[in-house]
């Protein structure tokens, strides 16, 4: 019997107080280290389903930097996106086929772009952008790693929202992964992120 996943709200709070906080500063902050300081916020384990807020918070928190959205427009934005990745249960990569980072970039690009299922052009950005990262996740085998498949998306991602939405995100090329240690299921050397000896 599966055990039952208890969401805190505090720490999606957090989260959003944490992306606030960067918005504020008013400098386009390097994506995976972003992603990395909520991934360190107390309270976040090594796999849980704040993850699947987490993506989104980044880019949208990104995105309005880049296009100057107001304080207050964010602050909706993240509200929205929070309220959307709490729908997505825990496990549901493995129990549903579609990792909760990859659907937070479709929830990203949802929000940003005001989506929804009527619309045309940003419906379908909306389902691709989630198709891309599932597709790149999907390309190391399980079992699932949270902060991996957060990497992972971002990568996918990054690219497809620059060429849409013709942006300049900043995202390091070489992301190392600080948590393995704390990963009983580390893939290791067969994760891209695995630091080098």
């Amino acid at each position: 019997m599966a055990h039952e996943i208890i969401l805190s709200q505090e720490i999606f709070d957090k989260i959003k107080k944490q992306c606030m906080d960067v918005y504020k500063k008013g400098v386009q902050p390097e994506l995976s280290g972003f992603i990395m300081s909520l991934m360190d916020i107390e309270g976040v384990p090594m796999h849980f389903p704040y993850h699947h807020f987490m993506l989104p918070a980044v880019l949208l928190t990104a995105a309005s930097l880049q296009t100057g959205r107001s304080e207050e427009e964010l602050d909706e934005m993240l509200d929205i996106a929070m309220a959307r990745s709490q729908n997505i249960l825990g496990g549901f990569c493995g129990n549903y086929g579609a990792c909760g980072a990859g659907v937070g970039a479709g929830i990203f690009m949802s929000v940003f772009t005001d989506a929804s299922p009527m619309s045309d052009e940003t419906w379908q950005w909306s389902n691709e952008i989630t198709g891309i990262c599932l597709q790149k996740i999907s390309g190391v085998p399980g079992p699932r790693c949270c902060k991996r498949t957060c990497f992972l998306s971002l990568e996918a991602a990054v690219p497809y929202i620059c060429e849409k939405l013709g942006f300049v995100l900043d995202l390091s090329e070489n992301i190392e992964c600080k948590y393995h240690e704390r990963n009983d299921e580390c893939k290791k050397e067969e994760c891209p992120f695995y630091p080098e000896a």
